[in-house]
């Protein structure tokens, strides 16, 4: 071999072991990034935690992955190993793919079980993608008691939804951004005008005196640019993100006003994963109904390509989640969240 011909051999090695150690190092200082701000999860940081935890592992997958073709060597595979740990441990999806692979909850709901005083209460979650009305109505298949709409259909065809429900018992409040229907009474709440775009709350009173206290939201809307590499990004991830924190923590001290003592439930499109510091001003009375029971992928947006959990319902102890699954939509950007909870009877309250 003439040594011209070697030195370009030297020359290409050399280059490969530049690269490969660039990559072990952007990957280190990726993974270190990612664990501070998952476990930090300020609205300084929102821009990264945005993302769900599997989609950086990946990146810092394919790092790992160009160090180890380059460099070849078997101490790569501990950092390889490391990712995979912090996709398992981090990732949403991990702990409702162990309850289940496939999303049980069906379109006809479990009765009504009279003998142990226990009442099953389904409740329906969707964003209508611009006020389509087709979207709604892809709830009604699945037969819910309640169903919370973002960015609802006019009230006119809001209208035509209850005409086409055929139950006399329906009552719909909201009309705007927010809309609530459901079966039995609804008492309209008046939250302030602030929230006339964000939320629409009511009290329900169903057929057997029960009292809940519902409340369907829809905060601000996410941040769509990605240019990490400019500071101005970063500070519209962070201003986004205390504005939908400002907005719950205000609406759920409005809400707490009104709720009293009885059962809570509220939900909708929060914008927000669920390992957001947006939920951290909850109460920790408030159970996320798909974390605790949940099965399948909950992702919720994209509806074909789902990579986050954008939709959430939360309840209080008064009612307890039995099941809950994201459902494919038709019409709708977003896929719907059926949730089922048991009421016990005895959660009663006599209204004046």
């Amino acid at each position: 071999m003439n040594s011209k011909r070697l030195r370009k051999i030297n020359s290409v090695i050399k280059i490969a072991r530049t690269i490969g150690w660039l990559a072990l190092l952007v990957s280190t200082i990726l993974h270190s990034l990612i664990l501070f701000s998952f476990n930090y999860n300020s609205d300084q940081l929102s821009i990264v935690t945005v993302f769900p935890i599997w989609l950086w592992s990946a990146i810092g997958l394919g790092f790992i992955f160009i160090s180890i073709i380059c460099l070849k060597k078997k101490l790569l595979l501990w950092f390889f190993g490391a990712w995979i740990l912090t996709a398992l441990l981090g990732s949403d999806e991990i702990t409702s793919l162990k309850r289940g692979l496939i999303p049980t909850v069906k379109k006809i709901k479990t009765e009504t079980d009279l003998a142990n005083h226990i009442q099953t209460l389904r409740i329906a979650s969707i964003n209508c993608n611009g006020r389509k009305i087709e979207a709604a109505l892809e709830s009604i298949d699945y037969n819910p008691d309640v169903i919370f709409l973002q960015e609802s259909p006019s009230p006119k065809n809001l209208q035509i939804i209850k005409n086409k429900l055929l139950n006399p018992t329906i009552q719909i409040v909201g009309g705007w951004d927010c809309s609530i229907i459901a079966k039995g009474k609804l008492t309209k709440r008046n939250y302030s005008s602030i929230f006339y775009n964000y939320a629409t709350g009511a009290m329900l009173t169903l057929e057997n005196g029960s009292t809940i206290e519902l409340l369907c939201i829809h905060l601000e809307s996410a941040v769509t640019r990605w240019d990490l590499w400019n500071k101005n990004c970063w500070k519209e991830h962070q201003k986004r993100s205390q504005e939908r924190r400002d907005q719950l923590k205000q609406l759920l001290s409005q809400y707490e006003e009104f709720a009293s003592d009885r059962p809570k439930i509220f939900g909708g499109d929060f914008n927000s994963p669920q390992n957001s510091n947006l939920f951290k001003i909850l109460s920790p009375e408030y159970k996320n109904a798909f974390s605790s029971i949940g099965k399948g992928i909950g992702n919720t947006f994209t509806n074909y390509f789902p990579v986050i959990r954008i939709d959430h319902i939360y309840s209080n102890p008064a009612l307890q989640p039995v099941d809950a699954s994201s459902i494919r939509t038709v019409h709708s950007d977003h896929r719907m969240l059926i949730c089922d909870f048991i009421l016990e009877q005895k959660n009663k309250e006599i209204i004046h």
